[in-house]
């Protein structure tokens, strides 16, 4: 828990050191075509597998013949599955920001060769 709150409150510390560039590239992420998926993944995670988590749910549906390993098996590929997703939108960002910079260092390039 420590390294957890050392690494949150150094991103904080850093954000708010320049909070008007942490807010111009939010909402660059925010506008980025990959980031509803990003949001569908995350909500699958936090929501979703913790209501198909619960086990009065699965007492309700099952009854007396409840079995904990059917509501583990069901859990866990639900949490798979966000996190799949959230793999999913992470790697398309990625290669999204990557492809960026390669045309930017290549229209930087070409406006040399044509100043020269």
């Amino acid at each position: 828990m420590i390294p957890a709150l050392v690494v949150a409150f150094s991103a904080i510390s850093y954000a708010l050191s320049d909070r008007k560039n942490t807010v111009i590239n939010l909402k660059q992420f925010m506008e980025n075509k990959h980031f509803p998926v990003l949001v569908l993944g995350l909500a699958i995670l936090f929501v979703f597998s913790r209501l198909l988590g619960m086990g009065s749910f699965w007492h309700q549906i099952m009854g007396d013949a409840f079995i904990r390993v059917v509501k583990n098996i069901a859990e866990e590929s639900i949490e798979l599955l966000g996190y799949t997703i959230i793999f999913y939108a992470s790697v398309n960002y990625l290669f999204f920001y990557l492809n960026t910079l390669n045309n930017k260092k290549i229209c930087h390039r070409n406006n040399t060769i044509i100043k020269s």
